[in-house]
């Protein structure tokens, strides 16, 4: 799940930089442009609330765009001129209801599939909003990602307790593959999952810890990171195939990004004297030696992996993209802080906040051309 919220802009424009360490790229070249084609604003000119807190966004085939509003608990879906035409759900725990809606993903053509967290199911929608059925995901997952032909990878949140005496903590977890219908296919074993780390009488993510992010292909589970500095790669048989560098130099995080990254985590908290208190003592916490490689990653349609280099909060969103053959195409940054959701064959769609922090979603145009 996430609910980042996001501040920050900059004033430099999209490029791709080819990178000079990585082999030439051979099949395309892809830039996203700088300025946004299409806006959803999070409320109205006089500041009525369309939705808040965005968990996931989508667009269908007819250019409906959907977001999963996790304050409401609903799906918003929106027209091309950008207008709510439907709400789907609501708080409950029915069919079509959610108690903490985590993403919305076309995880098979025309159907829209939402992930409810914590009663660890996974609705099935069709394209028009009508509710078709429910499934539930194995075991508690820490992470659930899809393709778009229907096989799901579940990074299972139930490892092992922390050991005693220790108040640092890196946990694996096992990766599983998961059918449409809820199934376990097949186990890949287990994998660095997350970091956890003791404050006061509870266990919470450090800011600036190593969290894993699964994405799916057409024929890969992707991991990052696997281990340092590369993205692993498993068939759906369960076969490790080997490891994706990405040629990340090794660097401390900022004090910006440990304070960016406690924001994120506290997103959820109320203002308030805990919320200040949990802050406080979260950035006591001894900074990790080294900046997480990669914060999430997404697969597009070509079966292209874009990885998230930049950290959350970020004014630029840095994304380096690797072709199916692994060969890196280049970095594409986008200035604005953005949680990106979904890369289509033409566009990329994100999230993030104005200054005031009105949450938007934003559609930007992505070009691709071959390869000179």
């Amino acid at each position: 799940m996430k609910t980042v919220r996001f501040r920050g802009r900059a004033a430099w424009c999209v490029s791709v930089l080819l990178l000079a360490a990585a082999p030439p790229a051979q099949s395309q070249s892809i830039a996203v442009d700088p300025q946004p084609v299409r806006t959803l604003a999070g409320a109205t000119r006089d500041g009525a609330p369309v939705f808040g807190v965005v968990a996931g966004a989508t667009r269908l085939r007819d250019g409906t765009i959907v977001i999963g509003d996790q304050s409401a608990n609903a799906l918003k879906f929106f027209d091309g001129q950008g207008r709510l035409t439907a709400t789907v759900g609501r708080q409950g725990e029915g069919p079509g209801e959610f108690r903490m809606l985590g993403w919305v993903k076309p995880c098979r053509p025309d159907s829209l599939f939402v992930f409810d967290v914590f009663p660890r199911r996974i609705s099935v929608f069709s394209a028009s909003g009508h509710f078709v059925r429910q499934f539930q995901v194995p075991a508690m997952p820490a992470q659930v990602a899809c393709s778009r032909e229907g096989v799901f990878a579940a990074l299972s949140g139930q490892a092992t307790q922390p050991p005693e005496g220790v108040d640092r903590w890196h946990a694996t977890a096992p990766l599983l593959i998961v059918d449409a219908m809820g199934v376990v296919t097949h186990q890949l074993g287990s994998v660095p999952a997350y970091e956890i780390a003791q404050v006061g009488r509870g266990w919470f993510p450090p800011p600036g810890g190593s969290h894993a992010s699964i994405a799916v292909t057409r024929r890969r589970v992707l991991v990052c990171p696997l281990d340092s500095g590369a993205v692993g790669a498993f068939s759906l048989a369960g076969a490790r195939l080997g490891s994706i560098p990405l040629r990340v130099p090794p660097h401390p995080p900022s004090r910006g990004d440990l304070e960016r990254a406690t924001d994120a985590l506290l997103a959820y908290m109320p203002a308030g004297d805990v919320r200040d208190t949990m802050r406080q003592r979260l950035l006591r916490l001894p900074p990790p030696a080294n900046a997480l490689p990669c914060n999430d990653i997404l697969t597009d349609p070509a079966d292209n992996l874009w990885v998230v280099l930049s950290a959350p909060g970020d004014s630029v969103t840095t994304l380096r993209v690797f072709g199916p053959d692994d060969r890196v195409l280049g970095d594409v940054s986008v200035p604005a802080a953005l949680e990106v959701y979904e890369i289509g064959s033409d566009y990329l769609l994100a999230s993030g906040e104005t200054p005031e922090g009105e949450p938007w979603v934003r559609m930007y145009r992505v070009r691709r051309s071959p390869a000179r």
